[in-house]
This record gives C-alpha cells, structure tokens and sequence, in this order.
C-alpha cells in the first residue's frame, strides 16, 4: 500500500546574531499570528509551535471547528519529543519548592502531561482514531511518522498527522539547540477531504527503528552497526544517486558518521549509490524535531531519499522516500 506525504508544516526557531546592546533578538514566534489572539495563553510554548505546524499543514485556521463524524473517527495524531514539557515541569519544581503547592496554578496543571501538547492538537483538529505521543530522545520525530505509516498500512485509520515539538530546557544556552515543531499529513488514499483539493509532497517507501549497543570495548558493536545499517540501506531497493541525510547531536557525531559509512557502503554492495557519500552529519540542533524538518526539506526535492537519525545512546531511526510504491517497514 502506497503511503503519501499530502502536506507539511513547520514553526523552528533559527540562530540569531545578538543585538547591539547586548540583549539578544526579539521572540521568533508569535502566537497571536498563528493562533488568533485568544484561546492559547495557558499552553505550553511547545503546544502552541505544534497546534501552529500542525494546523498550517492541515491547511485550517486554529478558530476552525475540528473534523467530526466518520471524517474524525478515521483520523489520527502522532507527536514525537524530547523536551515539550520540560520548561513546566520544572516550574512546577522551582514553585513547590519556594511557594508551595498554593503557588500552582489550576490552569497550568494538565500542561503537566507529556501527552498535551499531542492531545492538544488532536482536540483542536478533531482526531479521533488516536492520539500517541513517543518521546525517545532526537529520534522520536521521525518514530512517529514510522508509528503514523503502521497505522495507515493496518486499517486503524485514513490520515494522520505525524509531528513533533521541543522546547529546548532553560539554561541550555551555549548548546546550540532551538524550539521547533513540524507536522506532516500522512495518507493512504490522496482522495480530497472535505471537498479539498490534496496533492502529493513525496511517497514514502520504508522505514526502520533500531539500536546499536556498545561493545565490551565501548565502541559500537559492529555486527549490529553493520546489519542495522545493511537494513536501512535496503530501504532505498539498489537506487542510484541516493539523497542520504543522516542528523543527530554533537554528542552522537562520531555514531552519525559511522552510520553514514556503513550505509553508503551496503547501498553500493547493493549496486547503488548515493548523491554525497562523505557528506557531513547534519546537527541536531531542534531535538526530535530536527530528523521530521529534514524529511519535509527532502520531501520537497523530489527523488529517491532516505533520512536517518541518531541519538547519542545508540537508536537510529530511517524513513526513505520516492515516487509512491509500496511500502515495507519493520
């Protein structure tokens, strides 16, 4: 069964130069612009990027009323994250231990979920089917849209929206990591919804979640990398001219390169190759976010693709891309 990339979305927070005086930019986003001017004030930064991303790839307004009827019991939402709720949690810490629990508020308290931000979005879209939220560190972006395509494949819905958001955690200056959140509508039929038109950004063909454990030496066991690796180069079939994207943190760059190689190598073993075969690891610098802001950017090239991430403990995980064919995961 063919699986389609319909649309795509993305609010993400980019590197700023300081202000003469020292103070630094002014905020990147605002929440009014994509929000309206009510309804928001007591969500977390990181529901408001997800409700922005996920309603500008869905094409809707925020005051919009969701989707309801059968529309709404065949579609799902899926949100991969790191740190969403990381900056109220520790609020809440900072509170209780200065104030008490008096100094909570009521208001703030369902923020407290690592599954608000996602069941935001859902409530406010009308998703039905599900709402699930993965938080494995930098990879979850990218496990939702393979959690979203099992999904599709087995019948449990229509459409779903695959996302992720971060907030990257107060007191993380100088680590080079920003806010993001990015959506993409993911489809098994690219029949209009509610009498919009749809088009098709990319189909995606395969996808594939592993860990590669350390060795008794500390370095990564190379059986594992190898097969693993052998498994994502699979993905791409033997194609040729591969557009291959390989994103993790700084910690994970040495673990990102040796995935690089060893895919590069089982795809040429394979008869095939890719575009930049000693291309540097793309950073991580939007946490889980950052894998999904790279299958969207390879999405609208257009070709054969594969994006990869990696986490620092040793997960990867891969979504290839191409003209719609049948898909395969595992």
């Amino acid at each position: 069964m063919t699986v389609l990339i319909t649309a795509a979305g993305a609010v993400a927070e980019e590197p700023r130069p300081a202000e003469g005086d020292g103070t630094g930019a002014a905020a990147w986003f605002d929440p009014a612009a994509h929000l309206g001017r009510r309804g928001w004030k007591y969500l977390s930064p990181a529901t408001r990027y997800l409700l922005a991303a996920g309603n500008q790839a869905l094409g809707r307004r925020h005051d919009e009323p969701p989707l309801t009827g059968a529309p709404a019991e065949r579609f799902g939402v899926v949100t991969g994250t790191q740190y969403a709720i990381a900056g109220v949690h520790r609020r809440m810490d900072d509170t209780l231990a200065t104030t008490g629990v008096q100094g909570i508020s009521p208001a703030e308290v369902p923020a407290f979920s690592m599954n608000t931000p996602g069941s935001q979005l859902a409530i406010s879209t009308g998703a039905r089917a599900f709402s699930v939220t993965l938080t494995n560190p930098v990879t979850a972006g990218l496990e939702a849209v393979q959690f979203a395509v099992t999904a599709l494949r087995t019948g449990r819905a229509d459409r779903v929206v695959a996302a992720a958001a971060d907030q990257v955690p107060a007191g993380d200056d100088g680590r080079d990591r920003y806010d993001a959140a990015a959506a993409v509508v993911l489809s098994r039929d690219p029949a209009p919804v509610s009498g919009e038109g749809v088009g098709v950004l990319a189909g995606i063909t395969g996808g594939i979640s592993r860990f590669v454990p350390r060795g008794a030496d500390g370095d990564r066991d190379p059986a594992a990398l190898a097969a693993s690796c052998g498994r994502v180069a699979a993905l791409a079939g033997g194609a040729r001219n591969v557009r291959l994207v390989v994103s993790g943190p700084a910690a994970a760059a040495e673990f990102g390169g040796a995935v690089r190689d060893a895919v590069v190598e089982s795809l040429a073993e394979a008869g095939g190759s890719v575009r930049d075969p000693a291309g540097a690891v793309s950073r991580a610098r939007h946490c889980a976010v950052s894998g999904l802001l790279e299958l969207i950017a390879l999405a609208r090239t257009g070709g054969t693709g594969l994006v990869v991430s990696v986490s620092e403990s040793g997960h990867l995980t891969a979504i290839a891309l191409d003209a719609p064919v049948q898909s395969e995961f595992h």
